[in-house]
């Protein structure tokens, strides 16, 4: 198996199980049910922005990243501001791999937010996905100057690290994820790190 698929495997699962969850019958029957029942309960005329907010939550809730995304962008068509709604989009868009629109939208709330850790890391994930491994190490390293105990960043910052061959640095970074209590870096320090 290729390297970089091995790494990226490590670092992210979540669009894979949104994609086995959409063969899931029974699943899917609760979200239509949920979604059905949100829609009769909520009035989308008194409060929109809340509307849309409520009904991407459930859609991502349900592993709908597509409709969490067009009910998001809603949201911001009214609120073009909101960081909330432009860091959940920018989620929901790393979940399908839209990594160039993640980061557009991770952009943003950094630029409406210089202190967002976690638009910082997630960000960086999509740059780790695009191969730019600089680009990814700078913003988990931003994550890590804001928040010296953020443990994912660690995690993923190693991972970028070691995929740009810089083992030891690499190997460091994910000690210290696993010291903060990140319980996938122990799994990528026996993978990557107990080998060499």
């Amino acid at each position: 198996m290729n390297k970089i698929v091995l790494f990226t495997l490590l670092i992210s699962t979540s669009g894979l199980f949104a994609q086995q969850n959409k063969n899931d019958i029974n699943l899917i029957k609760k979200y239509n049910k949920a979604l059905s029942k949100y829609n009769k309960q909520h009035d989308s005329l008194n409060n929109p922005a809340n509307y849309y907010c409520e009904r991407a939550r459930l859609r991502n809730e349900y592993f709908d990243p597509e409709g969490a995304i067009t009910d998001y962008s809603k949201v911001l068509s009214i609120n073009p501001d909101d960081i909330d709604a432009l860091y959940k989009r920018g989620l929901a868009k790393l979940d399908l791999s839209l990594l160039k629109q993640a980061v557009a939208d991770f952009d943003k709330v950094i630029n409406l937010d210089p202190k967002h850790v976690f638009a910082y890391n997630n960000r960086g994930m999509c740059k780790d996905f695009m191969l730019n491994f600089t680009g990814a190490i700078r913003d988990y390293s931003a994550a890590i100057e804001l928040d010296t105990r953020f443990a994912e960043a660690y995690n993923n910052r190693g991972i970028s690290k070691i995929k740009m061959g810089l083992n030891n640095d690499g190997c460091e970074d994910l000690q210290t994820a696993l010291r903060l209590g990140d319980k996938k870096s122990e799994l990528n320090i026996k993978k990557l790190c107990d080998k060499r």
